[in-house]
């Protein structure tokens, strides 16, 4: 056939098919683009992996994480590279290692603005993003709220707690906000983190778990847990968000529960404090599901695996991610990882003195870094009893030597991460309420050639100065003052252990031996901003007022924008009936801590004792935006409409004081 032809019989067929495919060329631009995935981000603190039923164990039921697990992908080999709450999901929520990003310890340095993290990644690709914490341990104050436009970590004073308010919140008010969030943000692409807390010590189920599980009731916890869990899919699934979202669970450390002679976390790098759950849900209705790699992965994969499943890999700035994605493992479509893990822990140095630890693992062999080094078998011994240094010192020198290089090549540079910060009072209380002794060094490492304790020697003394505390939190005063006697007997230089038994003391009114201790805290560490705090209230408490003031101004010179401080400092102006001195001091405290709702209480208190009805009334009206519910203002309000005459006013107070003592 001439070309000509066949040239014109091709025009022909073109020009019939040409308003099919401009057609189909119209229908798909005006088609609406694919949403992205929402996710929906959970993390579970103080998780062991092997106390979940889809990870083996049997003597707790826990099917709605089952049931995540059965709609997705189960990790069964996970590892934090730090076993405490703040480092991390430090780590988790930038990709990096704890000696990179320059939080090792909850009482250290807060995660820099130089930092990129998973929510700023997601902000910039169009992301809602949100967060709900269930403990102050991860309050905005410590930078991880970069990137997210919501951040909810408020703990209202509990009326019921007249000794140390706890700084946490259950898991069903958590998921009860996070519901609340997702119903608000459903219409647009989200990232909502929930932190649940609950199986965190002190372990205290509600019912009926509280009953279920009588004699173990971390397993209570983690049950109750498990709940809330469900609670918070079963929201994702009413509101439609279910099949598309990709949903992470992860943990962030574990729980020692006794072994090794640890009875929580913080203190030793085993694997009951490292190995985590982590469970991905991916999107779709064609996502694998029911599926089991074994890994390893650190959580530091855990970022650069989330945005490759959401597909903004490559589309954010995030030049620092260490970890690497697991999409192909995932998938089944790379064979399991030889990537080596890291671990460190800080705490034993900055709270005790004592020697900090580092780890690798690799294959089934563990190599602890320590005084006394320690290498284990974990495949043949994963309960890391019988230590392989003395049998095969090759191989424990080869892991020292790579642990060391490893470490190295992860590390920031000098002079990127900053010396621990000494914790303000306000926040040492709260952590102190959550079980965290928030005492350290000033120094980020151990010096050059420094020889410190082995903690593994000292644990003993470590597990009196942890029940002492753990007594004294549960409001056991006269079981807590002999457990630590006995602490600061077996090591009279032990610093937090003079310091917890003058806060005995001191809550029990035994002034002159809380004095003791806190001026031999002093003798220890000169200038602790916290001893001196506490010594000012014990001079408060002997009415001993020139030396509680001369107390609180010299801490006042070393921590200036301590506001708790500058409010005890009020509080003793008040015990002398120093009004305006003591309105001075309040002032300060409200200008350091705007968000502290006690204060602007006080303040309508002091002005209400001067006469300005006013001014405490506008005090009290501050107090009340920041916590419409609290009490302690409505009574303010009330007292204050009464003197000014106001009845209506006042019988609205009184209505909905009435309203707040019959409870929900």
């Amino acid at each position: 056939m001439p070309f000509a032809v066949r040239s014109a019989g091709l025009a022909r067929r073109l020009a019939w098919l040409l308003p099919m495919a401009m057609t189909v060329l119209l229908a798909a631009a005006a088609a609406p683009t694919p949403r992205p995935p929402s996710l929906l981000f959970i993390t579970v603190d103080t998780l062991r992996a092997d106390r979940l039923e889809c990870y083996g164990y049997r003597q707790v039921k826990t099917p709605r994480i089952n049931a995540l697990a059965a709609d997705g992908i189960l990790v069964e080999n996970a590892f934090t590279p730090v076993p405490v709450t703040l480092p991390s999901h430090a780590s988790l929520f930038t990709g990096t290692y704890p000696w990179f990003h320059g939080v090792r310890d909850f009482t250290g340095s807060a995660l820099g603005p130089e930092r990129t993290t998973l929510a700023e990644l997601l902000l910039a690709a169009g992301y809602r993003t949100g967060a709900v914490i269930g403990a102050a341990v991860l309050e905005a104050r410590w930078g991880l709220d970069q990137g997210f436009s919501f951040y909810s970590d408020y703990f209202p004073p509990q009326p019921d707690r007249n000794w140390q308010q706890i700084a946490e919140r259950r898991g069903d008010q958590v998921v009860r906000e996070s519901l609340e969030w997702i119903e608000k943000n459903r219409q647009v692409p989200f990232f909502l983190w929930v932190h649940l807390y609950d199986p965190h010590d002190p372990y205290t189920p509600p019912a009926p778990y509280d009953g279920l599980y009588g004699s173990r009731p971390y397993d209570g916890e983690v049950a109750w847990t498990d709940e809330c869990v469900g609670r918070l899919l079963d929201g994702l699934k009413k509101s439609g968000l279910y099949e598309s979202s990709l949903i992470v669970l992860v943990s962030d450390h574990g729980e020692g529960l006794g072994e090794h002679g640890e009875e929580t976390h913080g203190y030793f790098l085993y694997d009951s404090t490292l190995r985590i759950p982590l469970i991905f849900k991916l999107p779709g209705t064609d996502a694998p599901r029911a599926r089991r790699v074994s890994g390893p992965l650190e959580t530091v994969d855990v970022l650069p695996t989330v945005i490759d499943i959401l597909g903004i890999n490559g589309k954010t700035a995030a030049p620092e991610i260490q970890g690497r994605s697991a999409l192909a493992l995932l998938l089944g479509q790379a064979p399991p990882s030889e990537k080596p893990s890291l671990a460190e822990i800080m705490l034993p140095f900055y709270q005790f003195d004592y020697s900090p630890l580092s780890s690798l693992r690799t294959g089934r062999f563990k190599y602890i870094e320590a005084p006394k080094p320690e290498l284990y078998d974990t495949a043949a011994d994963p309960g890391e009893k019988n230590n392989l240094t003395g049998s095969v010192p090759d191989q424990a020198a080869g892991m020292k030597e790579a642990l060391r290089r490893q470490m190295e090549r992860t590390a920031a540079k000098k002079g990127q991460v900053a010396a621990p910060r000494i914790t303000d009072s306000a926040m040492a209380e709260k952590l102190a309420s959550l079980g965290y002794l928030a005492h350290h060094r000033k120094a980020a490492e151990p010096a050059p050639g420094s020889r410190l304790p082995d903690p593994k020697d000292r644990v003993g003394v470590y597990d009196l100065i942890f029940r002492g505390t753990y007594a004294a939190r549960m409001g056991r005063l006269g079981k807590a003052a002999p457990l630590l006697r006995e602490a600061v007997a077996r090591e009279p230089d032990s610093f937090v252990g003079h310091f917890q038994l003058g806060v005995i003391y001191l809550a029990s009114r035994n002034v002159r031996e809380a004095e003791e201790e806190f001026q031999k805290t002093l003798e220890l560490r000169p200038g602790n901003e916290l001893s001196l705090l506490r010594l000012a209230e014990v001079y408060t408490a002997a009415g001993r007022f020139a030396e509680a003031e001369t107390a609180y101004r010299k801490a006042i010179l070393l921590s200036p924008k301590d506001y708790m401080i500058h409010f005890n400092l009020g509080g003793l102006y008040v015990t002398q009936d120093k009004w305006d001195e003591a309105l001075a001091a309040f002032r300060k405290a409200q200008a350091l801590s705007s968000r502290d709702v006690l204060v602007p209480v006080v303040i309508a208190r002091v002005l209400l004792q001067k006469g300005d009805l006013p001014g405490a009334l506008a005090a009290a009206g501050q107090a009340l935006r920041l916590d419409p519910s609290l009490a302690a203002a409505h009574e303010t309000a009330l007292e204050i409409y009464q003197k000014m005459g106001k009845v209506a006013e006042a019988k609205k107070e009184e209505q909905i004081l009435r309203r707040l003592q019959a409870g929900p």
